[in-house]
């Protein structure tokens, strides 16, 4: 690995990582907590509608959905909402701040979830899916976006790892709390005036129930899951009236002495300490080389020029080893068994609802405790080494599925109980599969690394692009797994196969590693010297570094303890 072009980064390699490094820095690391609780309504929601799918209540209120193309649309126009909220939100991060970004995405999620908690109609339904991915887009966009702006370069993969954890205790949640709300009246409708509200096969009969009320399972039972996301929503919204800006926000609005405030409080240091200094500095001097560098643009280019400047030769790299990053992720299948579980359990010759959501709820807990060795590790083993042994494990559990699907498939489909422990084989590698997706290519890893890749100048428009491909291909995920797995059955494993297996290699070939190294010394990094940096860029960082004093700092001895941060550097 590079060694650090940053003097805060080479200072912080050696500190604590981890767990260990988290518990000294018990301020940023109780920030970044609470921020992800944005990211448990992600999770949460992403665990609560496949179960609710399958109860016969839902059904009931809503044989519109029985049809396995509608059900993929209702499942994926969240993925569409959450596609444009990522999109429109790296403007606004920009324009109003991180944390207020994230005010309003709650109560635009408030509005979505309402809706879908409360509707009568097919129409409704869907418009709450749409309108509360917009909120989950602004989640998945900013929430990792505030979190490595205020992380020290030593745990900033652990703490941007904290949304991931909280993605999943949020499915989990939602797994189990369906299992126990199926149970509210009975797990079946029983119609009322209806003798046998089943077909031949033992399917609940929509067409023929729909309109007789059930005496059995009640409304509540899917009603009151999509309720509570509101309850982590209001509580982030509070609190986050108690949390710092982000100091590199700051900085971008030349609020610099806020920013240094901000930075002391977050490293729990005094303003004057070498420290803080250095990084105080350091991200100075990438805001300023990076206005400079969008003043020119603008001036010559037009007020798209910043846009258009992802897509320069020093800036296509990083957006397409961040979007292809994303494609591949969702290319794993990971949220087909989210989104369709206890249909999937459901097709390894299980016909009983309880053992399917039973067997979904244990998928949840497996991704909570296989997410904690990239909180902890990912800092110390770097993010390829999680996204390569991942993208391994992720390929042998596909093939393995497909095999045994394969030979036991028509077996299965009599629905006369046969082939059950073949059944188990196939579920064990489904969890399999989401344990080695756990601890990698969701969000510990990918996602960090994403927020990785840009300078400060370009992040938030990055990450927005980035951010709006993964939730666009999860959109093609959601709209087409449900048609995948009824016409090309085994295929479809042997398909997040192979994705699986291109992925790994992808990174392997294309993607840098980033651990230990600060936000604002990437640009160098990421072109792999200083020497591939444009001269006039090169020049230009020199200078503002001189005018700093930070020019030939090699050891925060350098900077010199008496020395302050005078008017002249301050002022840009």
């Amino acid at each position: 690995m590079a060694v650090s072009q940053s003097v805060v980064g080479r200072n912080n390699a050696e500190k604590p990582h981890g767990l260990v490094g988290m518990l000294k820095n018990p301020y940023v690391f109780a920030t970044c907590l609470f921020a992800s609780l944005g990211c448990t309504m992600y999770g949460y929601d992403q665990g609560v509608m496949g179960p609710i799918l399958v109860m016969e209540n839902f059904k009931n209120h809503f044989p519109y959905f029985e049809n396995s193309t509608i059900q993929g649309w209702l499942v994926a126009a969240l993925e569409l909402g959450a596609w444009a909220g990522a999109l429109i939100n790296g403007v606004l991060a920009d324009r109003i701040s991180r944390k207020y970004a994230m005010m309003v995405a709650v109560v635009i999620f408030t509005l979505g979830t309402g809706l879908q908690a409360g509707a009568q109609t097919p129409a409704y339904f869907f418009a709450g899916r749409i309108i509360g991915g917009v909120g989950i887009g602004m989640f998945s966009m900013v929430i990792p976006l505030y979190q490595a702006e205020i992380a020290p370069p030593e745990l900033r993969g652990s703490l941007v790892s904290l949304q991931q954890l909280s993605i999943t205790i949020g499915t989990t949640i939602a797994f189990w709390l369906d299992y126990g709300m199926q149970y509210v009246g009975g797990v079946a409708c029983n119609p009322e005036g209806i003798a046998n509200p089943y077909l031949a096969d033992g399917t609940y009969n929509t067409a023929q129930n729909h309109g007789h009320t059930c005496l059995g399972q009640k409304t509540i039972s899917w009603r009151l899951p999509l309720a509570l996301q509101i309850v982590p929503a209001w509580i982030l919204f509070f609190g986050m009236f108690f949390f710092p800006f982000s100091p590199r926000w700051l900085m971008m609005k030349h609020r610099d002495e806020e920013a240094l405030s901000s930075l002391s409080k977050l490293r729990r240091l005094p303003a004057a300490d070498p420290v803080v200094r250095a990084e105080f500095l350091e991200i100075k001097a990438a805001v300023m080389f990076d206005e400079e560098t969008e003043r020119e643009a603008v001036g010559s280019g037009g007020a798209l020029a910043p846009w258009k400047a992802l897509f320069a030769p020093n800036m296509i790299k990083r957006l397409m080893v961040g979007c292809c990053t994303m494609v591949f992720q969702q290319f794993t299948g990971i949220n087909a068994v989210l989104y369709y579980a206890p249909q999937i359990f459901g097709s390894f010759g299980f016909s009983s609802t309880k053992t399917t959501l039973l067997a979904t709820g244990v998928t949840g807990i497996l991704q909570i405790i296989f997410t904690l060795p990239s909180v902890l590790w990912l800092d110390k083993f770097g993010r390829k080494t999680f996204l390569i042994v991942g993208a391994a494990g992720m390929f042998l559990c596909h093939i393995v599925v497909a095999i045994v699907e394969g030979l036991y498939e028509d077996k299965w489909n009599l629905n006369e109980g046969l082939a059950k422990p073949q059944g188990w084989v196939a579920i064990a590698f489904i969890w399999l599969f989401a344990v080695n997706f756990a601890y990698s290519w969701v969000r510990p890893v990918a996602w960090v690394l994403a927020q990785e890749i840009f300078p400060n100048s370009q992040r938030s428009r990055g990450v927005a692009i980035v951010a709006s491909t993964n939730w666009m291909f999860n959109f093609v995920i959601g709209l087409t797994t449900k048609d995948m797995l009824g016409t090309m059955k085994y295929g479809t494993y042997i398909f997040f196969a192979v994705f699986s297996g291109l992925g790994g290699l992808f990174i392997w070939k294309f993607a840098p590693e980033t651990k230990d190294k600060t936000l604002e010394e990437l640009d160098i990094f990421f072109g792999k010297g200083m020497d591939s940096i444009a001269e006039a860029d090169r020049l230009r960082m020199q200078r503002i570094n001189e005018t700093l004093g930070l020019a030939g700092v090699e050891n925060l001895e350098d900077l010199k303890r008496e020395k302050e941060i005078t008017a002249e550097q301050v002022e840009l």
